[in-house]
Formats: C-alpha cells, structure tokens, sequence
C-alpha cells in the first residue's frame, strides 16, 4: 500500500507530506483546490507522462516521492529479477527540472518510466472518470475478463499460435504466387555462388584492414632501414671502422680488453644489420602482397554491401538465396511441406483458443452474478449484467467476440454499457464491475478520483459503503465531493487553497473528528453550521451502525 506521498514546488504545493494509512481514506476540498493534483502526483510517480509544466512558478524543480510497503512477495521477486534490492518499503521519486525533463529513481536508483509504470501497475489501480469511459471498450472489458477467468498466461499462448499461424499463411501465399523466370533464377544462383565462393571469413574484413594498415606504414618506414643499413655497410661505414678499430687495439697487450668489447659491438651491428636486412625483404615481400590484399578487400565490401551491410546480414542473405532456390528447385515438395506445417499450425491454434473460449464461458454465469449482486447493493436494483459473444475469425486475442451488455430497467432489452445507462447508473455500475474485477487483479491500492458523478443522496451513501466493504481487502483512496461518501472514510484529508497578491498555495491537512464533521458540514450545506454539524454527526452515526 502507500504509505506516504510527498510533493515539493509542485504545481500549487510549496511543500506537502500525506501519510496515508490502510483502509479507506477520503480527500476533499473545494472545486479547483487541488484535490486531483495530488492522485496526479502520484501518476506522476507512477510513471505516467507528463504533458505540461508542473514545477510551481519560481522554482526550478519539482520532487515527487512515494513510499509504498514492499510486503508481497511477489513484487519484491519483481524488483529483484530487475536488478533492485528489494527492501521493506519501494521508494519511488521523480525530479521534473522547470525545462520539462525528469528523472525516476526507485531505491535511489535511476531507472525508466517504462520499469516503474510496470513495477506500480502491480500494486496500484487509479479509477477516474475517463476510466470509467475506457471501461466501455470491448477489447478492455476482454482484458478484465482474463484477469477474472485468470487466462492471461493461456491468452499469450493463443497470440503466440496465432503469430506462428500468420507467419506460415504468408510463406505459403508467398510461395504460391511467387513465380519466378529463368533469368531471375540464374540471378539468384550468381548471387548465392557470389557469397559461397568468395569463402569469407567472419572476421576477415577487418583482419585485412589491419594487415594493409601494416604494410602502408611499413612502406614509410622502409627509406629510414635503407639509409640505416647504408650508413651501417655502405663506405667508411661504421661496421668496418670498428673492425679496424679493434684490430690495432689487438696489437698492444695493454689494450686488450678494449678490442674485446669493441669486437663485441663489430658483432653486435653485423647482427642487427642482418635483422634489417630481413625485415626489408619481409616489408617487399608484403608490399608485393598488397594490391591483392586490396582487392580482396574491395571485393569483401562489395559483398557485404550488396548483401545487407553486414556480415551477419550477408550469411543470412545467403541462407535466403539458398531457400528460394531450393523452393524453385523443389517447389512441389516445398508446397507440401508447408502445407503440412499449416495444417499443424491451424489445429495448434484451433485448440488453445477454442480451450481459452471454455475457460471464459465457463466463468460468465459466476460473473454476472457476481456484478449484478454489487449493482444492487448500490441501488441499481433493476440491473442485469450479461456477456454478449460472437465467434470471430482467428485474431491475436482468440476466437471470442466479446461485450458486456445491461439492462438498467424491467423490461429494457440488454445493450452495450454505453447505451444503457445515465451518468449517475453508469458511475455506480463501474464500481459494481471494479470491486469484481479486483479481486484478480493483485493490486494492494485502489484509487478512486471523484467516480461519483451525477449521483447525490441514499445512492451516494450505497457508494460509500460499497468503497468501505472494499477497504476491508485493499487500501482505499478517494476523492470525492459528497459527504455520504467521506463520511465512511477511516481518514479524512482536506486540501485547501490560500492566495495573496503574490503567490496562490495549495496545502494538505489531515482531519480529526471535529475538523471532520466540519468538513463534512461544508460539503453538505455550504457551511459549518451548527444544523449542519448535527446532520454530520447524524451520518456518521448511520455509518456506524452500517
């Protein structure tokens, strides 16, 4: 769950700290005070994008941070397998400089917008109005029914013999209309024959780089060893004066031990001369070598170039090549063959999406029982819930053509959500269809921001205790402007707005009792009177007594 929420130069916060505990808890506060900002903030925190400047004015950036308890198992093996230390509490914080450019941490550790809304998509669930509307789409009401029929991991399985099946239908209409001449298939065979005579090396292009790079600097350095070895051997050079140095040393006794040590340099440079000397030859010797070691360069690149850009491309272009002819050269047995994996590749299909069929229906009476018992907790006594279902041609999703459909009213023929109810039935059947569809979804936090539209009265109290029985297995926040629904709050939140001349701040308070009962007062009446403090205290009682 969350347990803390803090906001610096953010928006209309100069500085905020909400410690949210467990159970329900209602934030309120006057239209345009600020209430959204704060589940915004922690869309924000989650992840989400952000689409205009939320830095407060005169600052130069704007911290959010959240702390949520790390408690499942589940999530902590997630941050885990992603390189994160998995610790009692996940502390997630984003920095949005005054230019628009952010930076997410989870544990003190930069990370990716992508990682977190994945990593808080496990524990957090954000209801708004327009998801409420979004809730009208088939292909997401397909998605909450999976999670509900637990049929995720078989659904993917589905995408992934679909995926398999499209891939073999298009090689088999490719094969069938792909007709090719003699000409074309003799150019195919010069390409193939191009790459397999050529009989390149996977590192050869750059081998040959490396040994013409060495032979071109050789060429510079060889005039330097030809002008060494003519000042080591050509006339009155230095070999020959050491020899005849050392010889009339040799001739007196006394010296000796000289001509020793300058008979050991006459051999010394006679040696090095004879290194020279094959290095010379070995550098002409290369350099005999190297307009062939350029045009085998030269036809490498070419190759490469013509075959994809890259050696692995030019080995899989080979590959190619060599399929097309063989499909050319055996085009029946090819056809057949494909068939044959067609064939496989309809019944894999045929199976795991006609099992993924079973698996929801089976699950269609249990749920709409299910939703129909919420909807009439909260006073939607006519409503009647069904899955409306069509077989459709093969998709990435399964065979089943799905729809949730009402009836609002006796009598009233079932139709798409859209169609069927007013903005206040709409509102409550949404919360029937979340408190449902929760139960599968693993999330330890659901947030409800101001889903109570269009409805006032005994239907917003239903709501309220139907958000409260909620609170009992997740953590419960909402914002919300009726009093019948703060008033089941365990905690209660006002956010307030103060401007002066200079400056418009937003702050966060938590309630108590009394301040609460004012609140509720308010929110009810306009003011905290002392008839409206009583009629608080009267709905708290009657939410007490349930």
């Amino acid at each position: 769950m969350i347990e803390q929420l803090m906001v610096r130069d953010y928006i209309l916060f100069k500085y905020a700290v909400v410690d949210f505990t467990d159970g329900m808890t209602a934030i309120t506060g006057e239209t345009g005070a600020g209430k959204s900002l704060l589940i915004d903030a922690i869309g924000y925190v989650s992840g989400r994008r952000i689409t205009s400047n939320v830095v407060r004015k005169g600052a130069k950036k704007a911290v959010i941070q959240m702390v949520i308890s790390c408690e499942d198992p589940s999530l902590r093996e997630y941050l885990e397998e992603n390189g994160f230390e998995a610790d009692e509490h996940l502390i997630i914080q984003r920095t949005i400089t005054d230019n628009q450019k952010s930076t997410i941490r989870v544990n003190q550790q930069i990370t990716t917008l992508a990682f977190v809304r994945s990593l808080t998509a496990r524990c957090i669930d954000v209801h708004s109005q327009m998801d409420t509307y979004q809730l009208m789409r088939p292909d997401v009401q397909l998605n909450l029914l999976d999670q509900y029929c637990q049929t995720q991991e078989l659904r993917r399985q589905v995408q992934a013999a679909y995926q398999r099946l499209r891939s073999v239908q298009d090689h088999l209409r490719q094969l069938e209309n792909e007709t090719l001449s003699d000409d074309e298939l003799d150019y195919i065979n010069t390409r193939y024959n191009e790459i397999v005579d050529a009989e390149i090396g996977e590192q050869e292009a750059e081998e040959l780089d490396e040994k013409i790079r060495t032979i071109t600097e050789a060429e510079k350095n060889s005039e330097q060893i030809r002008d060494a070895l003519y000042r080591l051997e050509g006339e009155g050079n230095v070999s020959d004066q050491l020899f005849d140095a050392a010889k009339e040393l040799e001739k007196s006794e006394i010296t000796e031990s000289e001509a020793e040590k300058l008979n050991d340099l006459y051999y010394d440079v006679q040696e090095m001369i004879e290194q020279l000397k094959e290095k010379m030859e070995s550098f002409q010797n290369e350099a005999q070598d190297l307009n062939a070691l350029q045009e085998r360069r030269y036809l490498i690149r070419s190759l490469i170039r013509k075959n994809g850009g890259s050696y692995e491309a030019m080995m899989a272009q080979k590959e190619a090549y060599l399929q097309k002819i063989d499909a050319i050269i055996h085009r029946d047995d090819v056809l057949r063959k494909v068939k044959k994996e067609l064939a496989q590749a309809e019944a894999e299909y045929k199976k795991l999406a006609g099992e993924l069929s079973q698996k929801r229906q089976a699950r269609f009476a249990e749920l709409q029982t299910a939703v129909e018992h919420h909807c009439h907790d909260i006073m939607l006594e006519h409503a009647r819930f069904a899955i409306r279902r069509t077989e459709k041609p093969a998709s990435a999703d399964g065979i089943d053509d799905l729809e949730f459909v009402v009836s609002m009213n006796p009598g009233q023929d079932f139709s798409p959500l859209k169609e069927s109810a007013s903005g206040g039935e709409l509102s409550r059947l949404m919360l029937a269809l979340k408190v449902v569809f929760q139960s599968e979804s693993g999330v330890q936090t659901i947030i409800f921001d101001e889903i109570d539209t269009g409805v006032s009265g005994k239907v917003a109290f239903a709501m309220g205790q139907k958000m409260k029985q909620l609170s009992r297995s997740y953590q419960v926040l909402c914002i919300t402007h009726l009093a019948s629904i703060a008033a089941w709050a365990d905690t209660h939140f006002k956010v307030e707005k103060s401007s002066s001349d200079r400056s418009t701040v937003t702050e966060v308070h938590r309630l108590d009792e009394s301040e609460s009962l004012e609140e509720l007062a308010i929110m009810s009446s306009g003011k905290a009177s002392a008839i409206g403090i009583k009629a608080a205290r009267e709905l708290k009682a009657r939410v007490k007594n349930g």
